[in-house]
């Protein structure tokens, strides 16, 4: 009696159905994405002098992100209370946009709005040229927190700017575009560049401290 043989499997086909199938779930797999900060670092090339600038108090303010998972707020030495990282950028707003004195060169803020009811405070900053966010950490704070900090003043920053360039310009500052081909001084890079010198980025970050010492 003759042997029945077996039915052969072709398998050339298998590595090319295992290569579509690793491309779909490479497709279909969502990827955390890493969050960063947008900061200007010095040059390390250059030669940096260590120079100390006289700050008068009511120009820096201070958030404290400890161990313990709070957020510290100082607008005096004296005076420290806890709040929710949710109040950090209308705080920033308010001490940047204070216009409470003048500018390095004696000017006065003629575009800044005060307070909520347009008043100054005199323990707020003198000019937005002027005004330093101090932001201190624990060696113990979770990187959460330390983001999420970082994302209210940066998110302060932006509002501001967008309230001048709204009223400045009658433009919207999400669609407002560096354009790399063209100077400074020319099309939306010159309302970018008059933003940020009306509100320029001061932020002051010490060395992280030791929450148990």
């Amino acid at each position: 009696m003759a042997k029945k043989e077996l039915p052969e499997v072709n398998a050339s086909s298998l590595a090319d159905i295992a290569f579509l199938l690793l491309t779909f779930f490479l497709i279909a797999t969502s990827m955390d994405k890493q969050e960063g900060i947008q900061r200007q670092l010095p040059d390390l090339n250059r030669d940096v002098e260590d120079i100390r600038i006289k700050v008068e108090q009511q120009n820096a303010i201070e958030f404290v992100a400890n161990a313990y998972g709070q957020i510290l707020y100082k607008e005096d030495p004296d005076q420290v209370r806890q709040i929710n990282v949710k109040e950090v950028k209308n705080l920033v707003k308010e001490h940047v946009d204070n216009g409470g004195g003048v500018d390095a060169d004696g000017n006065s803020c003629n575009y800044c709005k005060g307070g909520p009811d347009g008043a100054r405070n005199s323990m707020l900053s003198n000019h937005p040229s002027l005004a330093i966010i101090s932001i201190k950490f624990d060696k113990g704070t979770s990187w959460e927190n330390y983001m999420a900090l970082q994302g209210e003043i940066e998110a302060a920053y932006n509002e501001l700017k967008a309230d001048y360039v709204k009223g400045a310009y009658n433009r919207d500052w999400s669609l407002v575009v560096a354009d790399p081909t063209k100077a400074d001084d020319v099309g939306d890079n010159a309302i970018i560049a008059d933003a940020n010198s009306k509100y320029p980025k001061i932020i002051a970050e010490p060395k992280p401290t030791d929450a148990n010492q």
